[in-house]
Order: structure tokens, then sequence, then C-alpha cells
């Protein structure tokens, strides 16, 4: 068993890290490079020395290879999980190996490495594990979701309950995070309420809608420009990731960037580093990816408008935003948190028949349509009460009781007929997926997809 010199230092004393790699000058780099930044380290040359300092000591950090003698480094992340939630676990991976990198996040890892190790990587990345909060602990908790805006998660239904847990989760790693869900489902809140309970919540929340951006400028919008680059660039000037160094890059609507800028944005996320405009040197960059956009991003990889390499990196996790139709008992205290938001101090009544109908509409635009009913209404409204007729809502969106058309919810019903439709084509076809698909017009991935989804078995 190999121990380092930082188990000779007394108990107690400095923060510790347990090192995992059968190579001695890996182990040896690793070491002398904790103990220049004050921490004490124990160094495990295997997947059994590992378990075996794990039952003795308690680490604020775990750095693991993925090769080891006697297994692999996902055992050390997957145990690390189960039995020692509190420390953190980055893997080092060889160059280039995507592959392992994604593993490894997926099964837990905070953050990952590729050999060779850049030190000034390294210093980061064990800077942001130690200032993880604790859970439970300060930062901002999972029970508060508060925001610097005052924004905040609001509902105590089954959706929104897991959504919570999901995001609690998703701050203690630095995974990337892809947040799906329909329009005004408040995907922007979920990103900023992992970057607030996360170790960066510190440094800048970067938000950008990759559909405002004209195709020309995209390059030099996320990467920055050096002076005399192009014409008007009259001086050096940063990119949304220099801007996010630090804290967490957040891209909206990412279905809608280019092929071109996909490439590009592919390549800053596994390099972890950008070149500006008209410059020849590349430039080291820490952030962290989430993306989000409205629309089924494994849709656009079918329809070859999205890069299937790049939705692999960006969907390591995956955080689903559920619409309000499908947590219809939150919409009550919505609206008495969004009225005090707009009115202030006093927020006018909500009439008994108004609250029934809100409570059975169907919410096309989810939060952000209530939000811009509630305006309307108070804009309306007289003696400060908020009647029916100040709602001015749709009618072919209320539904009768809570539930959509003969008790179903929108996704109900077009899952039921889109099931119908793809068994049609199946018994056309003798259940010949190859010639369903082509039937539908998708792709045959495409289809095993819905297939898988809607529980479809032949």
């Amino acid at each position: 068993m190999s121990v380092s010199k930082g188990d000779r230092r007394p108990r107690g004393e400095l923060a510790r890290v347990l090192v995992v790699d059968d190579e001695a000058d890996i182990r040896e780099l690793l070491d002398l490079t904790l103990a220049r930044m004050g921490l004490s380290a124990d160094c495990a040359g295997s997947v059994a020395e590992a378990r075996s300092f794990l039952e003795r000591e308690r680490y604020q950090l775990c750095l693991t290879d993925m090769r080891l003698p006697d297994g692999e480094g996902l055992e050390v992340v997957r145990l690390i999980g189960e039995r020692y939630g509190e420390t953190p676990v980055a893997v080092i991976t060889a160059f280039g190996s995507a592959e392992n990198a994604v593993a490894a996040l997926k099964a837990g890892a905070f953050d990952y490495l590729a050999k060779p190790v850049a030190l000034d990587q390294l210093r980061t990345l064990i800077k942001s594990a130690l200032s993880l909060p604790k859970a439970g602990g300060h930062s901002v908790s999972a029970d508060e979701n508060v925001v610097a805006s005052g924004s905040r998660l609001i509902g105590e239904s089954v959706a929104i309950a897991n959504v919570r847990e999901m995001i609690g989760k998703l701050a203690r790693s630095q995974a990337p995070v892809y947040i799906s869900g329909e329009s005004g489902s408040g995907k922007e809140l979920a990103a900023r309420l992992i970057h607030s309970q996360s170790a960066r919540h510190l440094a800048p929340f970067m938000p950008v809608n990759c559909g405002a951006i004209p195709e020309n400028l995209m390059e030099s919008e996320f990467f920055g420009y050096r002076k005399g680059a192009f014409t008007g660039a009259d001086s050096d000037r940063d990119g949304f990731f220099q801007a996010a160094n630090g804290g967490t890059l957040f891209l909206d609507e990412v279905a809608d960037l280019p092929l071109a800028m996909q490439v590009k944005l592919l390549r800053a996320i596994q390099e972890k580093r950008v070149r500006k405009v008209g410059s020849t040197a590349e430039e080291a960059v820490d952030v962290r990816i989430i993306s989000a956009t409205h629309s089924k991003l494994i849709d656009c990889v079918d329809a070859r408008t999205f890069r299937q390499d790049l939705y692999y990196r960006l969907n390591v996790i995956e955080l689903k935003m559920p619409p309000l139709r499908e947590r219809q008992e939150d919409i009550a205290p919505l609206v008495d948190a969004l009225l005090a938001r707009i009115c202030g101090g006093r927020p006018p009544q909500v009439a008994a028949d108004a609250m029934r109908t809100l409570c059975a509409y169907s919410f096309p635009g989810n939060v952000r349509e209530l939000e811009n009913i509630l305006e309307r209404a108070t804009a309306l409204c007289a003696d400060n009460s908020v009647m029916l007729e100040d709602l001015q809502l749709e009618p072919e969106n209320v539904a009768e009781g809570s539930a959509g058309r003969d008790g179903e919810t929108l996704d109900d019903h077009i899952n039921r007929v889109e099931k119908q439709v793809i068994l049609e084509a199946l018994a056309k076809t003798g259940f010949n997926r190859t010639a369903a698909a082509r039937l539908l017009g998708v792709t045959f991935r495409s289809l095993r997809y819905r297939i898988e989804r809607l529980g479809i078995e032949e």
C-alpha cells in the first residue's frame, strides 16, 4: 500500500484528499500539488486499497484514475456515492476518452480531468470541490430554493418535489445538465437554482438565448475576439465563456445553434479551452454547461439538425420540468405568490369561481402564461378583487373539472393518438419497424424511441 507524506500529518489539521492511481509518478504529482495547496493526501494504487482507506478515514475529495489493476475507477465512484455521499469524487481519464468521462459523470462523479493532467485545471477542480456546500448546510438550501432575484420553485406536488430533490443532487456535481420541458415551465429558474446551490454560486451565472444571436456573430459572441479581428473590432472583447469563467453558462434553446457552431462548442466543452476570433492562442476556461430547449433534442438529432456527439456531451443528466397542467395542485399557491410579486403589499383577492377556473385551465404557456393572465387581471379588476371575467381565458383551454377532455390531460390525449397511429402503421407492415418508420416518415431510431416511451409491445 502506498501512503503519502500526508498520512503522517496530524489528523484533523488539514482537509484530506484520497488519490487513487496505479502510477506512482501520478500519485506523487497529485500529492505534491495537494500539499502545496495546504491539503493532506492518502494515496492508493487499487480499488481494494481505496476501499480500505475509505473505511478508516473521512475525505473531503477523492481523485481516481479510470483504469486500475483490480477494476475501474467507476467502482470507486459508485462506492463513494452509495456509502460516502458527502465526498465529491473526480475521475482522471485518458486523453480524448469522452465516453469514459460521460460514464463517470452519469455514475455520480463531481467532475473529470483528462491526462496529461493540467495543473491549473486540477487546482480549479480541487477548489470547486472543497467549496461545495454541505448537504443541509448554508449556501442556498434545497428547501428554500431562493436565487438572487428572489424567485423560487413554488408548490408541494409530487412532480415539483421530485424536481427539487433532483436540483439538490445536480448542485453537488459539475456534470453538464440538459433541462427539458415546455416553454414557460421554468427551465431557466431550474438552471439558476442548480447554480445557486452549487460550489460555483459566488461566480457568474450567464444565460444565453442561442436562438437570438445572428449566425455570423456566433463565434465572436461565444468566444470573444481580438482587436482588429474584423471591421469594427476596435478593442479586445471577452465572450460568453470568459464572462462565465468559474461559474455556469446556461444555453437556452440550444437546438437553435447552427451545425458549424455546434462543432466549435463541442471542442470548447471537451478541451475546456477557447480561442478568441483573431487570436492564435487558446485560453483555459472553467465553466459548467447547463442547456435547455422546449423541443425534444433527440428528435433534432434524428432530423440531423443537431450533432449526436454534442447531444451526448450536453445530455449527461436530464432534468425534466413538468408542465403546469401536470401539477394543478400547485396553481393556487402559485397564484398567491405571483400576485404578491405583481402587486406588492396588497395583492387582490381571487374570487372562488375565478380560482376554480384557473385550476381547471390547461395552461399551454405554463407558469409564464399564468403570470401574464394575472398581470392582465390585476389591471382590469375593481375593488381589489379578481373576478372570473377579469381572467379573459380561452374557453377551449378550460376543462370540465381538473382534467382535460374525457378526463385526459393534453399529454395523455397526445400520447393516446400517437400510440394509435404507430400501432396502425405497425399492423399495416406486419410489425416491421423499418417499414413502419418509412410509412410514418420518421427515422427507425425515432420510431424505436417512441415505441419504448409509449410501452408498445408486439
